[in-house]
């Protein structure tokens, strides 16, 4: 069966995808890093303070559907405004930390830190390939996509996403309604995704939270 792509399309897919996997296990590791710091040894005993990406990879967040939109959709929409994909939840136990409010929040708000850092070194890297490789530099502005949508992703009030987490934290839901509603939280980005006004939304949201690291990008390309 043709799938319409070319060799070219293959290689920058699969880097696209390495960026991709990469952000994806620095989130989660610098998750798994704060929690640590604070005193959590949760992380560090299921063997989530690592970086290698494979205990951090979740079979349909981290691996089918990023592939489908790389290389389903985007070759059909012409490139794409969001990427949705997760990792498997780090293991935290708020009852380690000495203040477990204040530094349960402090290690969901690790996951959109890490996608700003990334943002920035994007866009510096980015634009130091630019004169050297053009394609390479694409790859590192779409990275910084990636890590607005993944950022917008991560404030939804969708369980398993840390928004739901902070949710369940607050007593706003029960730990069980958490735990049920964790399993269709996928489903429910995926539908939501397909609806034209929640997508121009989110699209709003990721566009506004790209556009100065682009900026930068750009303003670096000269």
């Amino acid at each position: 069966m043709d799938l319409g792509i070319t060799p070219e399309m293959l290689r920058s897919g699969l880097l696209l995808y390495l960026l991709l996997v990469v952000t994806l296990c620095l989130r989660a590791y610098a998750q798994a890093w704060m929690a640590d710091r604070l005193g959590d040894p949760s992380p560090a005993e299921n063997g989530r303070l690592t970086l290698n990406p494979i205990p951090h990879m979740d079979l349909i967040g981290s691996v089918i559907l990023p592939l489908i939109l790389i290389f389903y959709l985007q070759p059909r929409m012409g490139g794409l405004s969001f990427f949705l994909a997760w990792t498997k939840p780090i293991p935290i136990n708020p009852a380690n930390f000495k203040s477990p409010g204040k530094h349960y929040l402090f290690t969901q708000l690790a996951h959109p830190a890490m996608s700003l850092i990334l943002a920035v070194f994007a866009a510096v890297v980015g634009a130091s390939l630019y004169r050297v490789d053009p394609r390479a530099a694409e790859l590192f502005a779409q990275m910084i996509v990636i890590n607005a949508s993944l950022t917008v992703i991560d404030c939804l009030p969708i369980p398993p996403l840390p928004g739901g987490m902070v949710l369940r934290q607050l007593g706003v839901i029960s730990e069980e309604t958490f735990f049920q509603l964790a399993r269709w939280g996928g489903l429910v980005l995926i539908i939501a995704f397909n609806i034209p006004p929640v997508r121009a939304m989110l699209g709003f949201l990721i566009g506004l939270i790209a556009y100065p690291f682009l900026w930068l990008f750009q303003m670096l390309i000269g």
